[in-house]
């Protein structure tokens, strides 16, 4: 079981939680990306709300956020998610769509899916496995696969010819 409940919507950019909107605009503007709305290809908005297990929290002294909002943008280059909890404060991630891979997944022992994403992020000069908590709604699965789409639009897989020892 997840340690929170997930709900993930299709939204314009202008619908984004106050905070995680203001993340990605400044973003935007720092990394000269363009417009915003005319650059963005799709975009959702998952809100994981915290399961009701705070005993444990309480006796290990920490406060986790009781609710944690993730917004993901797609352009035809980037993918760019900032998460946002009243504890944690706002984070955001991007990742240039020809340096990674992509897929919807879904642990084995948990209700929870989203978004796992391998490659490189951000300044990171190491590969990384990431994962974006999204849940199981349409709209998750629809970013997942519109991300798949980008990524092989930029980067198409390889075909491995498996009879090539063959010709010759």
């Amino acid at each position: 079981m997840s340690e929170y409940v997930r709900t993930t919507r299709e939204c314009s950019v202008n619908q984004l939680h106050a905070e995680l909107r203001q993340a990605i605009q400044t973003y935007f503007q720092e990394h000269k990306l363009g417009h915003l709305e005319s650059e963005t290809l799709m975009c959702c908005e998952t809100i994981s709300r915290k399961r009701n297990d705070r005993k444990a929290f309480a006796w290990l002294g920490s406060k986790p956020d009781a609710i944690i909002y993730t917004g993901m943008l797609l352009t035809s280059q980037w993918l760019i998610w900032v998460h946002h909890g009243s504890v944690s404060g706002t984070r955001l991630n991007a990742a240039n769509l020809s340096e990674i891979r992509a897929e919807f997944y879904t642990p084995l022992f948990t209700k929870d899916a989203g978004l796992q994403i391998v490659g490189y992020i951000g300044d990171v000069k190491a590969g990384v496995h990431g994962y974006i908590g999204m849940g199981t709604d349409p709209a998750a699965y629809k970013f997942c696969e519109e991300v798949k789409q980008a990524i092989h639009k930029i980067n198409p897989p390889v075909k491995k010819d498996l009879f090539r020892w063959r010709a010759g």
